[in-house]
């Protein structure tokens, strides 16, 4: 009635790799590490095909939040992939060799013929080998971020991963042919408009587009979660107490995850102020709001013992509802400033709400990948914190424990500034004997 074993093994093995794999990142590779991390999260696609089903076209509830699950990580992926090599791109030199990286895919394609044999003759045996694979590329692909002569590498590495544990994942449910068809539809429209954003950014636009990739993982974990419970109780099917609590934290992590990657995208892009919302009353309000969560995933577990499921829907999108609202909180209430800090914080988050959903699927590879991109996250946020001088509390809780200012205070809080025309600005530097370039996280 419990988690297995080996899936609690796997998760506290792949947080320590991930700690390892991102303590000594340079920080130039700060933002690409974190958009291969993004799209590596986007193996919340398993999930998506988990509830597929109905015929061309989903038919029931479960099978249509599969479905937007499933079309919304493949937006990500093949977007988060391309984000990164864009961001790598910026630091290419003229005299670097070409690169051939879709030549890296060969192997995978092999691995996948190989698995294809062996289910026509009869036999699973090579299903956990490919999954570990697909982990070990995976972490390879994060690991490889951390410096500069292995970034391009590890990108490929982490499209490998996926590309591998998603074939594998999609061939293990074992659709009919016409549920694989309605897969492939939103393979081909996820991944179309994945690419069509990628391409259309530009370089100053990348990190707020990493953000918004995060919102589409979130909202797909909790889709994938709920549609879950809803395929459990369609199915009148017994859940465990773990697999309730994973359930609901996937549902409730991928909320926060949704609404505070859409706030830091919008300060990030312009569309809201920089400014930190200063309500008066705005520790009270998240500690009620988390208080209340708490209350929700009682009464939630109550009704799954009770089998009232009823209820159980009703603390479920409470529960939705609930985080939603704090992610948009916690996150208006940071300034500007730190939102590239908590992009690292809302990274990491998508990498728990990855993680709930293996255990709530008792699946490894899942377990795997979201451990080592919530704990590389952690571990990020950590170092971005001490780089930028900033209290990790203070960014994760939206400020806690400061004075919320108006914002006829924070208007005259400013320094002197000196402001130069674009000639000064070249003479300045046609004269000057030495130059440091200092770049921002945002860049």
């Amino acid at each position: 009635s419990g988690l297995e074993p080996f899936l609690l093994w796997t998760f506290g093995l792949s947080l320590i790799i991930g700690y390892y794999s991102v303590f000594n990142v340079v920080p130039a590779l700060h933002s690409p590490l974190m958009a291969v991390t993004n799209a590596i999260s986007g193996m919340t696609a398993v999930g998506g095909f988990s509830l597929i089903g109905g015929g061309i076209i989903p038919y029931s509830t479960a099978q249509t939040l599969g479905a937007l699950a499933t079309t919304l990580s493949i937006i990500n992926v093949v977007g988060g992939f391309l984000v990164t090599a864009k961001m790598l791109d910026m630091f290419r030199r003229a005299d670097d060799p070409e690169e051939y990286p879709m030549m890296d895919l060969i192997p995978v394609c092999i691995a996948l013929f190989g698995y294809a044999v062996s289910g026509i003759l009869g036999t699973s045996a090579l299903s956990p080998t490919l999954a570990l694979l697909s982990g070990l590329c995976c972490i390879g692909g994060i690991a490889g971020l951390s410096t500069q002569s292995t970034a391009r590498l590890g990108n490929t590495l982490g499209q490998a991963g996926v590309f591998l544990g998603l074939a594998v994942s999609l061939i293990r449910v074992d659709l009919p042919l016409i549920q694989l068809l309605q897969v492939f539809i939103y393979l081909i429209i996820g991944g179309s408009v994945g690419f069509a954003i990628a391409n259309r950014v530009s370089p100053t636009e990348l990190p707020q587009t990493v953000a918004a990739f995060h919102s589409l993982v979130g909202i797909a974990a909790s889709l994938t979660a709920i549609g879950e419970f809803a395929r459990i109780v369609h199915y009148a099917q017994d859940m465990t107490t773990s697999t309730a609590i994973s359930l609901f934290l996937a549902t409730w992590i991928g909320g926060i995850t949704a609404t505070g990657s859409m706030i830091a995208f919008g300060k990030l892009n312009g569309n809201i102020s920089s400014a930190p919302l200063a309500l008066k009353y705005r520790d009270p309000i998240n500690i009620t709001m988390a208080a209340t969560s708490i209350g929700a995933l009682l009464l939630f577990l109550i009704a799954k013992s009770m089998q009232f499921y009823a209820l159980g829907f009703i603390a479920l999108f409470f529960a939705a509802i609930l985080s939603a609202t704090l992610g948009l909180h916690v996150t208006a209430s940071i300034g500007g400033g730190d939102v590239p800090v908590v992009i690292t914080v809302l990274n990491s988050y998508s990498g728990w709400a990855l993680c709930a959903e293996g255990f709530m699927l008792d699946s490894a590879l899942l377990t795997i990948v979201g451990a080592l991109i919530g704990s590389s996250g952690a571990i990020l946020t950590h170092i971005m914190c001490v780089a930028m001088n900033r209290d990790i509390v203070h960014v994760i809780l939206g400020g806690y424990g400061s004075v919320a200012k108006s914002p006829s205070a924070m208007s005259l809080e400013h320094g002197e500034h000196t402001e130069i025309d674009l000639d000064a600005a070249a003479t300045m530097l046609k004269e000057a004997f030495s130059v440091v370039i200092v770049p921002g996280y945002g860049l």
